[in-house]
């Protein structure tokens, strides 16, 4: 799968950035005057304006040659928002795409960290660790930022997880009573199409937990709160046929590039 790549600084794009969200509804007037409306889902698309100054002639290059093996506009590839979180349902982990291992609870509508009741409760009750994961059809060798909320009555250790086939990065994170974001950046030295973020409890631990969110970057960003859709967007396609590239010196690079996402 294409990746639209990453720059030299770890993140995706310069800013500012535009981003713009379409959606399409179908009206049907009856003969009485009445009107029905229904969305048109297979018309809902978001299109990214990203300009880019000062590229080195790598990042340039990378940039063209997805561009090429894209044909321009023909095929998709996977873009990662750099404006979104890219966990999808960051605070409900009873869906789905998480993946909980059996002798780990969770409990939803606990207090968060500002007020609300987004938390959730992990409770592992055996004698063995336990893991809560979600996988993401993103490109393994990026780097990544991984962070949450997280505190505990008794003090606990708790592993954060990067991981991939074959490969897997961990981070010992220290929680306590008082709320706290822990944070693990870096990237993994393999080349897959899937990367997953999670955490590990200890036997016994319980600790509450909000704002599971991962970014294509080198630091956490503000927490963005997700549902069904995170910010991966597979079928992605460069908006035009041509990508215009203005040199002004050597590795000094200027272009912008509009992409456009279908979310069906």
């Amino acid at each position: 799968m294409l990746h639209y790549p990453q720059l030299i600084t770890g993140s995706v794009c310069q800013f500012p950035i535009r981003r713009r969200a379409t959606a399409k509804t179908i009206v049907n007037e009856l003969a009485d005057g009445s009107r029905l409306r229904m969305s048109d889902p297979g018309a809902a698309s978001i299109r990214w304006e990203l300009k880019y100054s000062g590229l080195n002639d790598d990042e340039w290059r990378s940039i063209r040659e997805v561009f090429a093996a894209a044909e321009g506009c023909l095929l998709n590839f996977t873009f990662l928002d750099p404006t979104d979180n890219l966990l999808a349902w960051s605070e409900d982990w009873t869906k789905p795409i998480w993946e909980i291992d059996p002798l780990l609870t969770v409990g939803v509508g606990v207090t968060d960290i500002f007020g609300g009741n987004g938390a959730l409760q992990l409770t592992n009750g055996s004698q063995a660790s336990q893991r809560a994961i979600q996988t993401i059809a993103g490109a393994s060798w990026f780097q990544y930022c991984f962070s949450i909320y997280a505190r505990s009555d008794a003090s606990v250790t708790i592993q954060l997880i990067q991981s991939t086939v074959g490969q897997e990065l961990r981070k010992p994170a220290f929680v306590g009573p008082d709320w706290s974001r822990v944070v693990m950046a870096g990237a993994l030295a393999s080349n897959q199409d899937g990367i997953s973020f999670g955490l590990e409890l200890p036997a016994g631990a319980q600790l509450e937990v909000f704002g599971a969110q991962v970014k294509a970057q080198a630091a956490a960003g503000q927490y963005q709160k997700t549902r069904e859709r995170g910010g991966v967007y597979s079928k992605t396609r460069f908006d035009s046929d041509m990508v215009s590239v203005a040199t002004g010196a050597p590795n000094q690079n200027s272009c912008t590039v509009n992409l456009i996402a279908n979310l069906t």
